[in-house]
């Protein structure tokens, strides 16, 4: 009897056993097919090739780089370890030091922003430069359905070869080199293991914008120092003052995206300038109205004309440029054109009783103030030019920012003729 209750148990052991292999088995392949189905939908929603800067994360699609805004809308939040986030800002350009975001999922990334805006700008507020994925840490999918469960083969079979590649025991790291939708030059490293029994061989990913630095290190060794400056004073201003941005993108100063920013603030800053000299009321100034002086603002400066002289850098990166200058003619062109408008307005209302108007009626005076400023302005733009050249000397620092804040400003006042 025991020996046969034995065999029983023995039985009932091995089919317990294979009930638990057939449960294992059908949840398993359940569980792959349910992942073969997610990543099939997620590589549908980006492009095909790795050099277009996408991935899907937890069913969102995020393109490199990216906003850290973007990050944060979509339930991640910066570092606790980064306890000054409130109040730290970047200046314009700068990058900050590598932090991890985090989500309630307890997933974890690595990144770095910069500040791509012509002022200060909060963490929250710059652009993600340089991010690093662990897949052990997030299951992100790639461009054609690539995750953490690929091998080599399969990466290079779909990406084709890398910029470049290296190879160590099987630890493999390859570049892919692109450029992003807004100009910046980028590389995308994946780090794959080469072997059979490694069950996630795709390990992660480092998305990052190439760094301006070694570019600028290179145009300055084979231009020199000299030449080096007068290139990238020649190519900011025609970014800022034109909206020209080819050779402010060609010598890796910036990203177009960035040039744009850069002329925003100038046009602007240029638009609050002839605001103020018309003495014009932003209570009565319609989007449509400012917008008619931006118009102006810009062809303005887009005749403004400038030429580098005496470029002169000491072993030390210091030294000195001479600027000619030629400002925009605005104010003095315009100069007829206002005072007769003036005189049209004061003719309209001639006699008329200010402090017994309406609140209604005050508004309309204004606005028909405004309307003959602006049509006065938009009848000179045919003539606008430069006035005389001026010649101004500038310190310079190639360590630092080739020539400073305030000296821009100069350049700026000088060029729009507020300084003479």
């Amino acid at each position: 009897m025991k020996k046969k209750g034995l065999i029983i148990g023995i039985i009932i052991y091995f089919v317990i056993m294979i009930a638990a292999g057939v449960i294992f088995f059908f949840v398993n392949r359940n569980k792959e097919e349910k992942n073969e189905e997610w990543i099939a939908e997620s590589a549908e929603k980006i492009d095909k090739e790795i050099t277009s800067g996408q991935f899907v994360l937890n069913d969102v699609v995020y393109t490199f780089p990216m906003d850290l805004q973007y990050w944060l809308d979509n339930g991640w939040h910066i570092s606790k370890s980064y306890d000054n986030v409130d109040e730290f800002e970047l200046e314009p350009g700068a990058s900050c030091t590598e932090f991890e975001l985090w989500n309630d999922d307890e997933q974890y990334v690595k990144v770095t922003v910069k500040n791509t805006s012509s002022k200060n700008a909060k963490v929250q507020d710059c652009m993600v430069n340089y991010l690093y994925m662990s897949l052990t840490e997030v299951d992100a999918i790639f461009p054609s359905g690539m995750s953490k469960r690929n091998k080599p083969a399969d990466i290079f079979d779909a990406y084709g070869e890398p910029t470049t590649k290296e190879d160590s025991n099987g630890y493999i790291e390859a570049v892919y080199s692109f450029s992003s939708e807004d100009d910046w030059n980028c590389l995308v490293e994946l780090d794959v293991v080469d072997n059979n029994y490694t069950i996630d061989p795709f390990s992660s990913v480092k998305y990052s914008i190439i760094q301006f630095d070694s570019i600028w290190d290179e145009v300055v060794a084979t231009e020199g120092k000299d030449v080096a400056t007068a290139i990238f004073m020649d190519a900011t201003m025609q970014a800022s003052y034109w909206g020209k941005f080819e050779d402010y993108t060609k010598y890796c100063i910036d990203s177009s995206k960035g040039g744009e920013s850069l002329y925003e603030s100038e046009y602007e800053y240029f638009t609050e300038t002839i605001i103020y000299y018309l003495d014009l009321d932003t209570n009565y100034l319609s989007d449509e109205m400012r917008n008619r002086i931006v118009e102006v603002a810009k062809k303005a400066l887009s005749k403004v004309e400038w030429e580098m002289k005496d470029v002169e850098i000491n072993t030390f990166d210091q030294g000195s440029l001479i600027i000619e200058l030629s400002p925009t003619n605005f104010f003095t062109v315009t100069e007829a054109a206002l005072n007769e408008a003036i005189d049209k307005f004061d003719s309209k209302y001639e006699g008329v009783d200010f402090e017994s108007m309406s609140d209604e009626d005050y508004a309309q005076v204004e606005i028909d103030y405004t309307t003959f400023m602006i049509e006065a302005l938009e009848s000179c733009v045919d003539d606008f030019g430069t006035s005389k050249p001026i010649e101004k000397e500038f310190k310079i620092n190639m360590k630092e920012a080739i020539i400073s804040h305030d000296d821009w400003y100069t350049i700026d006042d000088l060029i729009m003729g507020i300084e003479q």
